[in-house]
């Protein structure tokens, strides 16, 4: 059980399965923080997935197919705002909409461009090629773990750090979390908090698409209905965990694609299917549970040195 628990198929496996999650949970910091509402990450993500892999088969590039996915994205932030900040309509509603009318939208599209149901395969669909690192290749079980991977999946760790020195670090981050906090004193201070919850939506839209671009483009080659298979929810629940910090919702996504490479090993080992499949869904209610615990001991522990002080 050690090495399946430790072993390189499982850590190789968590590496690829994380990234999506991570690039989609370090865009959704940004729209958390800044106070704005919005659970549609299944809708662009798998929009991203579909204009990822559409992009893929136009120009042969897959990273001009993961660059027309952001672009998407971007797109369906716009819409997203416009019902959102300008027409005042509740953010629950429209997200709960947007996610329902993702599936049934990108089959359409399927259906219209390729003129099939179900999934479309193809070589033209150009994935990513595999990295051969020279740095890694000679690191005994680490090559085994991070070498061979796909651009995107290095990209996923780069972009955890970049994501936080820029919350924490810059003066866009700060006016994000301030307008999180109290949107009246940030505007008080001079800060304009419709532009920066545009920006911070955007940047959310545009990660979260470019996160789906991965399902079709990491080595598959295809686009299937309702491909990102509940991920965007993963990458939610991340960025709920960690409260928006770029840093703990990346790392909160690793634990979430462990538990997923650890199903997918145990399943090829023979373990009962129904039971192995349940492995991510209990790792997000163990984390929510967790981590709420925590923050309601908090809470407590607040209150009552308040009361000490009274």
């Amino acid at each position: 059980m050690i090495k399946i628990l430790f072993g390189t198929i499982t850590l190789s496996a968590t590496l690829r399965l994380a990234t999506p999650i991570i690039i989609a949970a370090v865009g959704g910091s940004f729209s958390h923080k800044a106070g704005t509402f919005n659970i549609a990450f299944e809708c662009f993500m798998l929009f991203g997935a579909f204009f990822g892999a559409y992009g893929s088969y136009l120009t042969g590039s897959p990273m001009a197919g993961a660059l027309l996915a952001a672009v998407s994205g971007g797109v369906l932030s716009l819409v997203f705002g416009l019902f959102v900040f300008i027409l005042k309509a509740n953010p629950m509603i429209i997200s709960i909409a947007m996610n329902n009318g993702a599936w049934a939208v990108t089959t359409l599209m399927l259906t219209l461009v390729w003129g099939v149901r179900g999934s479309f395969v193809s070589p033209e669909i150009v994935s990513f090629k595999t990295l051969d690192i020279p740095v890694l290749r000679n690191i005994p079980y680490i090559k085994n773990i991070a070498n061979n991977q796909i651009i995107l999946v290095y990209m996923a760790y780069a972009i955890i750090i970049i994501g936080t020195i820029i919350m924490y670090k810059t003066k866009f981050g700060l006016r994000v979390r301030g307008i999180g906090i109290n949107d009246v004193a940030a505007q008080t201070a001079g800060v304009n908090v419709g532009a920066t919850k545009w920006i911070a939506l955007i940047i959310m839209g545009t990660m979260v698409a470019f996160a789906g671009a991965y399902c079709p483009l990491c080595g598959l080659s295809t686009f299937s209905e309702n491909m990102t298979a509940g991920r965007g929810f993963l990458a939610y629940a991340s960025v709920l965990v960690g409260d928006g910090n770029p840093l703990v919702s990346g790392l909160i996504a690793v634990v979430f694609a462990y538990a997923d490479a650890l199903m997918l090993t145990l399943t090829q080992k023979g373990y009962p299917t129904q039971l192995i499949q349940t492995f991510p869904y209990v790792a997000v209610i163990i984390v929510l549970f967790v981590t709420n615990i925590k923050r309601l001991q908090k809470g407590l522990d607040n209150k009552i040195a308040n009361s000490i002080l009274i």
